[in-house]
């Protein structure tokens, strides 16, 4: 029981140590990226694989209800993960790592962003999720990366990232839900501040 409750107390340590960590600057510009988006009518896009996959489409999901002060409307999101039937079409009749800038070709627009989460940043993995930033890059969309490790393609190429400095995939991807929330929190109280007479 002992070497229980240590390890969770060296686990907590590491992870509020993170927190501390974190690039503040990087989340003000990230929250600014989405209202300047839903100011413009623009689409929001989310992406990512395995656990980071569900941390996509939680932004997604957040953007598109828990946001949005009531009678308003809600940002336009998509969550390139969430259409099994599209994505499996993409990976299985064209390169893999095609599959989710396929799927936004000739649909994403400037005013649009890209929230990219990975834990290894594109860096000898999810080269979908690079080729999906470039193709966002050269449509002129904004992109976010939530990244972690030392943060790969995506952190040097995306327009803001977030970086998690830890060699972690559970540290990473717990971190990155944190971020989500906490960029939802600063959105919504915008929002609902314009609420105002």
């Amino acid at each position: 029981m002992n070497e229980t409750i240590q390890r969770i107390e060296e686990y907590l340590a590491q992870t509020a140590g993170l927190l501390e960590r974190l690039d503040r600057a990087a989340v003000a510009r990230a929250a600014e990226l989405l209202l300047e988006c839903y100011e413009r009518q623009g689409r929001v896009w989310t992406a990512g694989n395995g656990g980071s996959a569900a941390t996509a489409q939680h932004f997604a999901c957040d953007l598109a209800k828990f946001v949005v002060p009531p009678g308003r409307r809600p940002f336009d999101t998509r969550c390139l993960t969430d259409n099994v039937s599209l994505y499996t079409a993409w990976a299985n009749d064209a390169p893999r790592e095609e599959a989710f800038a396929n799927q936004m070709r000739g649909l994403i627009r400037s005013r649009d962003v890209l929230i990219l989460v990975s834990v290894h940043g594109g860096t000898g993995f999810s080269g979908d999720l690079v080729q999906a930033m470039r193709c966002a890059a050269e449509a002129g969309a904004a992109t976010i990366s939530l990244v972690g490790f030392d943060g790969g393609v995506l952190h040097r190429e995306s327009t803001c990232s977030i970086l998690v400095p830890v060699e972690s995939t559970p540290q990473t991807e717990g971190t990155h839900l944190v971020i989500e929330h906490l960029l939802m929190d600063l959105i919504r109280s915008r929002l609902a501040a314009k609420e105002g007479p």
